[in-house]
């Protein structure tokens, strides 16, 4: 991945970088890119690939912009505290925090679904983003900045087999909520981003290893098609930008219509 050397859009976006916890994967690293495009230096962490984080970070610099790369377990919240500090050092401030992360999602009835399985979800994706979201509060504050989350579309309509995504988003959703009302005073702003289809290496696996989904999907979404990883990115740079500036506590669904 490569391109143009970014125009700084300094309006958009008061002084500092932003950090992607999650940024290594598919919808995360098109979160990176659109910063980067944007002239706004990025860190962000990876669990296990540090060859796809090294090939985001090239994408990211090749824009012209500082890249940083941290190895995050996110359920430890010390790890996350010093990733953290360590980007706003570098940057000299955060000014929007974004979590793109979570297990990878496997298909179960919720009966079926094993006690291993919540907690996989429950830990690695709902007390993850409770620990970057509590220590983001006092980058965020200096800077008045945004905190975003990575959502489902299942906030709106439920998909047979998909509990365990369902669940663990819906407590990000409130999470979102409970932080715009509280950290509202000091020029936080917070809002969850409900992704539908997006074509990503996990959906397309999901598509293929289930006959007749994709034509499902076609069918259903009335725009006819998966949604871009690109298309998530930039809208996850206009809700942390000052264009949004009044937008908080709010979660915003990309999925092509689908849930209408």
């Amino acid at each position: 991945m490569s391109g143009e050397r970014a125009t700084a859009l300094p309006d958009m976006f008061p002084a500092g970088g932003a950090f992607v916890l999650g940024g290594s994967g598919g919808l995360g690293s098109a979160i990176c890119q659109a910063f980067a495009q944007a002239g706004v230096p990025v860190a962000f962490s990876y669990r296990s690939d540090e060859a796809a984080a090294r090939r985001v970070a090239d994408m990211v610099e090749s824009y012209g912009v500082q890249a940083r790369i941290y190895a995050v377990d996110a359920r430890e919240r010390a790890v996350v505290n010093d990733a953290l500090s360590r980007a706003a050092e570098d940057f000299e401030g955060l000014h929007s925090i974004i979590y793109a992360a979570g297990p990878s999602f496997s298909p179960e009835f919720f009966g079926r679904t094993s006690e291993d399985m919540w907690r996989t979800w429950l830990e690695g994706d709902v007390l993850a983003a409770i620990h970057l979201a509590q220590e983001s509060i006092v980058h965020l504050r200096r800077s008045r900045g945004a905190f975003l989350t990575l959502s489902s579309y299942q906030g709106d309509m439920i998909e047979v087999r998909g509990g365990t995504s369902a669940i663990s988003k819906a407590a990000l959703d409130r999470m979102i909520a409970v932080i715009a009302k509280e950290e509202g005073r000091y020029g936080v702003r917070a809002n969850s981003l409900r992704c539908g289809w997006i074509s990503s290496k996990t959906n397309d696996r999901l598509l293929a290893a289930m006959p007749g989904l994709a034509e499902s999907k076609r069918r259903s979404i009335p725009l006819g098609r998966l949604g871009l990883p690109e298309e998530i990115g930039q809208t996850a740079l206009f809700l942390c930008s000052r264009l949004a500036g009044f937008i908080t506590g709010q979660t915003i669904t990309a999925d092509g219509g689908e849930a209408v």
